[in-house]
């Protein structure tokens, strides 16, 4: 009786137990490798996504990996390290393209290779990319005119990211074909952050010296955001500034008065969404070209509400 009782419980364990393996092994990124390689690593953006693609990741039993560059503007450094995981035979590379245009051969060889290659927040040009995860900068550039249309008189000034940074550039393409529309407002120059706040910090100083009348600065993110507005209120000015990111130190800029509002973008959301579209990839599924996340005002009323990445 006894040994058909212990007989019985040894069964059960091996059902439980091959139950438990068929689980395991039906993850999809069991045995694969799944690298990122973000603009840099410095920014809390660029963390923010890569959290929740290493999260996603590693639920669905991916190996995770992940490098960049020390600065958005270090191309042929990105483009190294995107070598080095070709190299290494990872099976997925998620990318935030530094340049639009110097990364197609990359992305080229990848796919050559039969890594899948998605890109998130950061465009890249023709190439062999599965899909682009991200907001619609060119639309969230519209946004942002669209409030200085309702909000602000006068002339502004533009601190864009860096050359080749696509989303910068959508950003500040889609605010110069919306401002058009607002005849009271002047955009009178413009000149390149680097996505650094102490750059932005002394391109605003010089809009300022430049423009003793100016109104309002747009800056293509929340990091020169805060550089131009620090500048703003150290030359006690009464200019606007408005950011690009509803970054957490963004919406703390806001509350502080540093900043007026920032456009608010989804990197966690993001980082999520391009690993599920490699595991429907993966899956043999067919994946959306682009998939777009939504954008929104942050202001004094809602920050509040931003400060931690959505």
């Amino acid at each position: 009786m006894k040994k058909s009782l212990v007989l019985l419980v040894i069964a059960a364990l091996a059902v439980v137990g091959a139950a438990g393996y068929i689980q395991a092994s039906e993850l999809i990124g069991t045995g694969k490798t799944l690298a990122f390689v973000p603009k840099q690593l410095g920014n809390p953006y660029f963390v923010a996504v890569k959290d929740a693609v290493e999260e996603a990741a590693l639920a669905n039993g991916f190996a995770f990996r992940v490098n960049a560059p020390d600065s958005s503007i270090e191309v042929d450094k990105q483009i190294a390290i995107v070598e080095a995981f070709i190299g290494a035979g990872v099976d997925v590379l998620v990318l935030i393209p530094n340049d639009a245009t110097a990364v197609v051969d990359v992305i080229n060889e990848a796919a050559k290779h039969g890594i899948a290659v998605f890109l998130v927040d950061s465009g890249a040009d023709e190439s062999d990319y599965i899909s682009y995860i991200g907001t619609d900068n060119y639309a969230g550039g519209q946004l942002a005119a669209h409030w200085f249309g309702a909000n602000v008189k006068g002339k502004v000034a533009i601190i864009d990211g860096a050359a080749g940074n696509a989303a910068t550039t959508a950003r500040y393409m889609g605010f110069m074909d919306a401002i058009v529309d607002y005849p009271h407002i002047q955009v009178v120059t413009s000149d390149y952050g680097n996505g650094d706040m102490g750059t932005a910090m002394m391109v605003a100083e010089n809009f300022l010296t430049a423009y003793p009348d100016l109104a309002g600065i747009f800056a293509c993110d929340d990091i020169m955001a805060k550089g131009a507005g620090t500048a703003v209120n150290a030359a006690r000015r009464d200019v606007i500034v408005v950011g690009f990111d509803g970054s957490p130190d963004g919406a703390q800029a806001i509350l502080d008065g540093v900043m007026d509002v920032s456009i608010a973008q989804q990197p966690r959301l993001m980082g999520k969404l391009a690993v599920e579209a490699a595991i429907k990839h993966l899956q043999g599924e067919e994946v959306e070209r682009v998939i777009y996340t939504d954008c929104e005002i942050v202001d004094k009323d809602n920050a509040h509400l931003y400060l931690e990445w959505h």
